[in-house]
């Protein structure tokens, strides 16, 4: 008979999380500036581009949040 040895879960600090979120917001103020750069110099191009990329950044922290919730709830 053999044993498995059992990796450990990479599971997330609640302070982890929230330096994430944090960081996650950070760069989407900073994407929200630079869109208005390019939308006013008429480059619609990138700025819809950049529209793209604070939807993905949306969705991350949404995720990050949905993570904190279960932490906050497992927790309680």
């Amino acid at each position: 008979m053999t044993i498995t040895q059992v990796q450990p879960l990479n599971i997330p600090t609640s302070s982890e999380l929230t330096k994430a979120h944090d960081f996650l917001y950070e760069a989407d103020l900073l994407v929200t500036d630079v869109k208005s750069l390019f939308r006013n110099s008429g480059d619609f191009a990138m700025a819809a581009r950049l529209k793209d990329i604070q939807g993905r950044l949306a969705e991350e922290i949404r995720g990050v949040e949905r993570l904190i919730a279960g932490k906050s709830a497992f927790h309680h």
